[in-house]
C-alpha cells in the first residue's frame, strides 16, 4: 500500500505543477464568473452608455399609428435616457422614400419607419431602414410598432387597450417543492441550463483529467522511465497508484469548479439549483465514473507506443461519452423518458446521463439511482480487472499496438 501511495502522490505533484493545470484550476473557474458577472455588467453598461439620440423618420399612411407608436418611444427615452429616440412625422403626401434613404447614408438620419396602408386593418406591414444593424434596437422598434398597432385595433373595435393591459399584468409565480415546501428559483434560464453546467463539469472532471493519465503512461512508456519504476513497483501497483494519484486531482479540480458554481448560485440566489444533495449524488457518481473511464485508458495507453496509435483506440469510446452532450436537452426536459432510462445503464455514460436527469427532475426515483450506481460499480471491478492483466503484459511491450483479439487474448491469459 506504502508503494501504492508513494506513485499516487508522484502523479499527483508532477500533474499539479504543470501550466496546463493550473490553466485548468484558474481558466474555467475564470470563465464561469466572468460569463456570470461580465453578461450582467456589460448588459448595464450597455443600457447607460450615452448615445447620440437616434433621429427616425416616420412615415404613416394609416393616419392612425403615429401617436401611439410615439407613445412607445416616450416609455423607451424614460428607461434609457442617455439613448433616446427623436421622432420626426413626415407627411404621407410630402413622402419621398429615395430622399428618405439618401438622408440614412448621409447620416442626417438613424432611420425611416414606413406604416404600410393597410398595417392597421389588413396584411399590411412596415418598412425600416437604418445604417447599422444592432439586433437590440431592431427587437425594440418592432416591439415598439406591435404595440402601437395593436393598441389602434384595440381602439378601433371599442375595447381600451389600457383595461386589456391590466388585465394581462403579469401574477408572481411562487413555486415551492411538493415535500419540503422550500421555495424554488424562477429563472428558468437558470434551471434549463443548469443540467447541462452539472454534466459539463463532471465530464471535464473525469474524461478530461483521465487524458492525462494515458498521456502519462504512454510518455513514460516511450522514455523508457517505466522500466526504472518497475524495478521499485509491480505493474499493479503502478496503475493503481497513477489511477489514484490522477483521481485525485480530479477531486481537486471538481472541488475548486464546484465551489465557484456554488458561490455564483448564492450570489444571484438560485441556490436550490446547487443544493447538498446534488452535490451529494454529483460526488456519488464522479468517483465511478472517474475510476471506469481512468481505467480503461490505462490500459490503452499501457498497450500503445504512441499517442496517435491511441487515440485510434480511445475514438470508439470517444464517442459513446459524447452521447450525453448531443442529447443532454430532450434528456433534461425528459427525465423519465424510456430513452433516458435506458441511457442510464450504460456504464460509459451513466454518470453523465444521471446527472442531468437529477438536475432535472430531483425526484428520479431511488432505485434507479441505487442500481445506475451498483451496474457502475461492477463495470468498476471489471474495468480495473480487466485493465490490470492488459497493463501487466503491455506496459513492457514494444512495436506494433495490439489488436482487439490480442488485448482479448492477454486478459484471458496474463
Amino acid at each position: 500500500m506504502d508503494k501504492i501511495l508513494a506513485v499516487a502522490r508522484r502523479e499527483f505533484l508532477a500533474t499539479v505543477r504543470t501550466k496546463a493545470f493550473l490553466l485548468s484550476v484558474v481558466l474555467l473557474p475564470g470563465l464561469i464568473v466572468g460569463a456570470i458577472y461580465g453578461t450582467h455588467w456589460a448588459q448595464r453598461r450597455a443600457e447607460q452608455e450615452k448615445l447620440p439620440d437616434r433621429h427616425i423618420a416616420v412615415v404613416d399612411h394609416t393616419g392612425q399609428l403615429f401617436a401611439d407608436f410615439a407613445a412607445q418611444v416616450l416609455v423607451f427615452n424614460q428607461q434609457r435616457p442617455n439613448q433616446r429616440i427623436e421622432l420626426e412625422q413626415i407627411p404621407p403626401h410630402m413622402f419621398d422614400e429615395d430622399a428618405l434613404r439618401d438622408r440614412v447614408v448621409r447620416g442626417e438620419l438613424y432611420a425611416y419607419l414606413i406604416f404600410a396602408p393597410e398595417a392597421v386593418e389588413g396584411d399590411g406591414g412596415c418598412t425600416l431602414a437604418r445604417q447599422d444593424k444592432v439586433l437590440e434596437v431592431g427587437r425594440r422598434l418592432e416591439q415598439m410598432v406591435n404595440e402601437a398597432v395593436a393598441t389602434v385595433r384595440l381602439r378601433s373595435a371599442g375595447i381600451d387597450p389600457t383595461v386589456i393591459a391590466a388585465a394581462r399584468r403579469p401574477v408572481p409565480l411562487r413555486e415551492v417543492e411538493a415535500q419540503t415546501g422550500q421555495a424554488v428559483t424562477s429563472n428558468i434560464t437558470a434551471r434549463a441550463l443548469t443540467p447541462f453546467a452539472f454534466m459539463f463539469l463532471m465530464f471535464m472532471g473525469t474524461f478530461g483529467i483521465s487524458q492525462g493519465l494515458l498521456t502519462s503512461v504512454i510518455e513514460e512508456k516511450s522514455n523508457r522511465v517505466i522500466e526504472v519504476l518497475l524495478s521499485a513497483v509491480s505493474p499493479v501497483q503502478l496503475m493503481a497508484g497513477k489511477i489514484l494519484g490522477t483521481a485525485l486531482v480530479g477531486f481537486l479540480l471538481l472541488g475548486v469548479w464546484g465551489a465557484v458554481g456554488f458561490g455564483s448560485a448564492q450570489r444571484y440566489n438560485v441556490a436550490d439549483l446547487v443544493s447538498v444533495h446534488r452535490l451529494v449524488l454529483a460526488l456519488l457518481y464522479f468517483v465511478p465514473g472517474f475510476l471506469l473511464l481512468a481505467a480503461l485508458l490505462a490500459g490503452i495507453g499501457s498497450a500503445c507506443n504512441e499517442l496517435k496509435d491511441a487515440q485510434s483506440m480511445v475514438f470508439p469510446l470517444s464517442l459513446v461519452t459524447v452521447i450525453p452532450m448531443v442529447f443532454w436537452f430532450y434528456i433534461s426536459e425528459n427525465p423519465s423518458s424510456v430513452i433516458s432510462i435506458a441511457l442510464s445503464f450504460i456504464p460509459p455514460i451513466t454518470p453523465f446521463i444521471m446527472i442531468l436527469r437529477i438536475c432535472a427532475d430531483p425526484d428520479t426515483p431511488v432505485w434507479q439511482i441505487a442500481s445506475t450506481l451498483v451496474v457502475l460499480w461492477l463495470s468498476v471491478l471489471c474495468a480495473m480487472w480487466a485493465a490490470g492483466k492488459v497493463f501487466r503484459v503491455g506496459v513492457l511491450m514494444y512495436g506494433k499496438p495490439p489488436s482487439l483479439r490480442e488485448l482479448i487474448r492477454w486478459v484471458r491469459l496474463a
